[in-house]
């Protein structure tokens, strides 16, 4: 009686720890607020500025903030900040420059296989996972093939599979990444060097 009663403690005890585990992996940071789409600015307000963008590392099959020139919300505190952002700032090369904020001061940022998490947690958001020209590893594929396109198909595969271990965020940094994983940059970037948030094209 005694072998099956700890038997039974055994089984129940592993069910748990299996369900624990499968909750903390299925749990998922939604951002259900920033949008792909970008705005038009028809009048600029006398806090912004502008720049004009000549590269393409935030395209997403548009060619999204590709040669426009932007609306740049210039008087905003880094604290202000969101995930989703879109800031421009003062790269390592000393150009400004323009990506995505995903992840925020004091967070852990991973990225296993192309998909980001944050805190351990799956960011849900047309951000969150590797693409190019705004499609996912499958649909990119598909369409380069059917169109008969020659291509670094290795390459890409090794951008779709993109892994990073985690690291942790002192109080003062930002993560950020461009849009389009090919041809922009990852990187953590310091408060002290954002110059503002793009708010939009001006017309």
């Amino acid at each position: 009686m005694k072998k099956i009663l700890v038997f039974i403690l055994m089984v129940f005890t592993v069910l748990i720890i299996l369900g624990c585990s499968f909750n903390a992996s299925s749990e998922t940071l939604k951002d259900e607020n920033t949008k792909p789409d970008v705005k038009v600015i028809e009048s600029p307000s006398s806090e912004t500025i502008t720049y004009h963008h000549m590269y393409d590392n935030m395209d997403r099959g548009n060619h999204d903030y590709f040669d426009k020139t932007l609306a740049i919300e210039k008087s905003i505190n880094a604290s202000d900040l969101s995930r989703g952002d879109v800031v421009f700032f003062d790269n390592e090369d000393g150009d400004k420059d323009i990506s995505r904020v995903v992840a925020l001061p004091g967070e852990k940022i991973e990225i296993t296989k192309g998909q980001i998490y944050i805190n351990g947690q799956k960011l849900d958001a047309f951000y969150g996972k590797a693409h190019r020209f705004g499609l996912d590893e499958k649909s990119y594929f598909e369409m380069m093939d059917n169109q008969g396109n020659e291509y670094d198909k290795k390459g890409m595969a090794e951008v779709f599979e993109t892994s990073m271990k985690e690291i942790k965020l002192s109080d003062d940094e930002y993560y950020l990444i461009s849009d389009d994983w090919l041809r922009g940059k990852m990187m953590v970037l310091k408060e002290e060097k954002f110059i503002g948030r793009v708010v939009g094209y001006v017309k």
